[in-house]
C-alpha cells in the first residue's frame, strides 16, 4: 500500500487549522449529538401540540448547567432562525423579541438590550447549545403569562391550558396514604383494580397535565404515579406496595358554593405483610373498603337483560353508502343477543322491539322498568361524512362534554321526531339536556362501569378502531331505574364496516364481546363491588 505524500499530509492539516480558526460551519439546526441526555424537559403545549421531552445537556464536568439545543427551543417556540457561521452568531426571532446570541459568550442582546447569563453560549458536535437559563431569565419574564417554567420538575408549560384536573398531594398516617387529586370540577370516574397492585383511575372529559401530575418517587404506600392525557379523558395510573390491603376512592368537596374545592381521594390502607409470603402474595387484588352501610351486602345478580334494537318503523337510523339500514341491522343483532344470553348465561331477556316499528323512546324505557331489568343495552349502528371515520364506542347517560359526544347525542336523539312530527327543530336541538335532574347518580356509576366492560370486551373480538367510552344527553337512557348503556357497533358510512355489519361472522364476535360483559358484570355485581 502507498503511503500518501508529504504535501498531502501537510495540506490536509493546513484545512483543518482553516476550520478550525474559521468558527462553526454546520447549520443551527443540525441534530445535536447522540450521547444520552444529563436531564430532561417536559414540555406542555396549549395550542394542542403533542407534550413531549426535551434532552438536556451538562457540557462541563462539574458543572450544574444544563443546555438545551438552539434547534429545539426555535421549534418549542416557533421561533425564526438567522444562523452566520462566519460571525459566529445566532439570532432568533420569538414573538415581538429578537435575541442574538454569540458563540462562546455570555452576553445575549435582547432587542438590542445586553443581558448577562451565567454561563457562556456553545457550539458542540453541530449543535449551537443555548443555557437552560435563557429560559427561565431572560425569555419567561417577556413572555408574560404565556410561559411558565417549573425549574423544580422540570417542566416548561407554554400558553395557558385550562386543566380541569390541576394537581396532585399525598397524606401519610398510621392508617395508610392519601392520594388527592385536585380538580376545578366534579367529574365522573371509573375505577380498575383488576391488575393486582395497580389502581387505574380514569376520569371522564378530564384535562390535565401530564407532565405535572407524573410522580415517578414513591409516596407512602404509592410507589410511583403515571397520567396520561388521551383525546377526551383522563387516565391515572398509581402503582402500590404489597401492603396496600385495601382500597377506598370517593370525592371530597369543602368550601363555599362559589369557592368549593373537589378532590379526587384514593386512600390505601396499610395491610401486614407475612413473614414468609405466599408464593401467590404479590398476585392478590386489593378488595374495596366499603361504606358502613353498605359493606357486606351483596347487590342481587343480573335476572333480566333489557335489549333495545335502536330506530324502526319510519325511523331507518342510519343508511349505508350500499344501502344498508341501521333499525334492520340494529334488530338482527339485538335478536342474536337475546338467543346467546338465554343459551350460555341462562338470564331472561327482554326486547323493546321484535319487529319492523316504531317504539318511542319512553315506552322503550317503560318496557325496561315494567319488566324490572338489571341492565339496559341499546344497539345501534354510527355514521360520519368522512366514509373512513370507522370503529365502535360505548355510550352512558351524562352530560356531553366533547363536540363529538354531543354530536352523538344530537344525531340518537333526533329519532323524537318521528314520534313528534310536528315538534320545531329548535325544540329537537334543545335535546342537549341538563341530565344531573332526571337521573340518579348511582345509575350513572353503574351504567359507566357497564360500559367499560362493555367496550373492554368488544376490543377483545373486534379487529376495527376502539373509539373508547363516551358519556352523553342519551334520550333513550333518560329515565331508567337500572344502569344502562348505547353500544354503537361500526359506521354504515364506512364501505369495509358497512360489509362487516352485514356479516355474519363479525355479528356473531359483536354478540359474543357483549355476552361475555354481561358475564363479567354479573360476576361483579355478585361480589359486592359497589363504586
Amino acid at each position: 500500500m502507498k503511503r500518501p505524500g508529504v504535501l498531502v499530509v501537510w495540506l490536509a492539516a493546513l484545512a483543518a487549522a482553516a476550520v478550525l480558526l474559521a468558527g462553526p460551519i454546520c447549520p443551527a439546526n443540525a441534530a445535536p449529538d447522540e450521547r444520552d441526555p444529563d436531564a430532561t424537559l417536559g414540555v406542555v403545549y396549549a395550542d394542542g401540540r403533542q407534550t413531549e421531552d426535551i434532552s438536556l445537556f451538562r457540557l462541563e464536568r462539574g458543572s450544574d448547567e444544563l443546555y438545551i439545543s438552539a434547534f429545539d427551543l426555535a421549534r418549542i417556540f416557533k421561533a425564526t432562525k438567522y444562523w452566520s457561521p462566519g460571525v459566529r452568531k445566532l439570532v432568533l426571532r420569538i414573538d415581538a423579541h429578537r435575541y442574538l446570541f454569540t458563540l462562546d459568550t455570555r452576553v445575549v442582546l435582547v432587542d438590542d438590550e445586553p443581558v448577562l447569563l451565567r454561563v457562556p453560549v456553545r457550539y458542540i458536535d453541530g449543535s449551537v447549545m443555548i443555557p437552560l437559563e435563557f429560559i427561565a431569565e431572560v425569555l419567561t419574564p417577556r413572555s408574560g403569562d404565556e410561559v411558565e417554567l417549573d425549574e423544580e420538575r422540570f417542566v416548561l408549560t407554554l400558553g395557558t391550558p385550562e386543566y380541569s384536573i390541576t394537581d396532585i398531594s399525598f397524606v401519610e398516617d398510621e392508617d395508610g396514604t392519601r392520594a388527592e387529586i385536585h380538580l376545578s370540577e366534579e367529574l365522573l370516574y371509573h375505577v380498575d383494580s383488576e391488575t393486582p397492585g395497580l389502581l387505574r383511575i380514569k376520569i371522564y372529559g378530564g384535562k390535565l397535565n401530564p407532565l405535572k401530575l407524573t410522580i415517578p418517587e414513591g409516596r407512602g404506600l404509592f410507589n410511583r404515579v403515571r397520567a396520561e392525557q388521551a383525546e377526551h379523558d383522563a387516565y391515572l395510573f398509581f402503582d402500590v406496595k404489597r401492603t396496600a390491603a385495601r382500597f377506598k376512592v370517593e370525592f371530597e368537596t369543602a368550601g363555599t358554593v362559589l369557592e368549593r374545592e373537589r378532590k379526587l381521594i384514593i386512600f390505601l390502607e396499610k395491610g401486614e405483610l407475612p413473614e414468609i409470603p405466599d408464593v401467590d402474595y404479590a398476585g392478590k387484588k386489593m378488595l374495596e373498603i366499603l361504606d358502613d352501610e353498605t359493606a357486606g351486602m351483596e347487590q342481587e345478580p343480573v335476572r333480566v337483560v333489557a335489549i333495545d334494537p335502536g330506530h324502526g318503523g319510519i325511523d331507518n337510523g342510519k343508511v349505508g353508502v350500499s344501502g344498508v339500514l341501521e333499525k334492520d341491522v340494529n334488530l338482527e343483532v339485538s335478536l342474536m343477543l337475546r338467543d346467546r344470553i338465554a343459551a350460555e348465561l341462562g338470564i331472561e331477556v327482554v326486547l323493546t322491539r321484535v319487529d319492523d316499528q316504531l317504539i318511542p323512546f319512553d315506552q322503550r324505557v317503560e318496557i325496561a322498568n315494567s319488566a324490572g331489568a338489571d341492565i339496559f343495552i341499546s344497539i345501534h349502528c354510527n355514521g360520519w361524512y368522512n366514509t373512513k371515520a370507522g370503529g365502535f364506542e360505548t355510550l352512558f347517560l351524562s352530560p356531553a362534554r366533547t363536540e363529538d359526544e354531543a354530536r352523538l347525542a344530537r344525531e340518537e336523539n333526533a329519532s323524537i321526531r318521528y314520534e313528534n312530527p310536528d315538534l320545531d327543530p329548535d325544540e329537537v336541538d334543545d335535546l342537549d339536556f341538563i341530565l344531573w335532574d332526571m337521573v340518579q347518580n348511582e345509575f350513572i356509576n353503574e351504567s359507566s362501569d357497564l360500559a367499560e366492560i362493555v367496550q373492554r370486551e368488544l376490543d377483545g373480538v373486534l379487529e376495527i378502531r376502539n373509539r373508547g367510552v363516551k358519556q352523553g344527553g342519551l334520550r333513550v337512557l333518560k329515565g331508567l331505574t337500572m344502569p344502562g348503556v348505547l353500544v354503537e357497533l361500526a359506521f354504515l358510512s364506512n364501505p369495509r364496516e358497512e360489509k362487516l355489519l352485514e356479516d355474519r361472522d363479525f355479528r356473531d364476535d359483536v354478540v359474543r364481546g357483549i355476552v361475555e360483559a354481561i358475564r363479567k358484570y354479573e360476576g361483579m355485581r355478585s361480589a359486592g363491588y359497589r363504586r
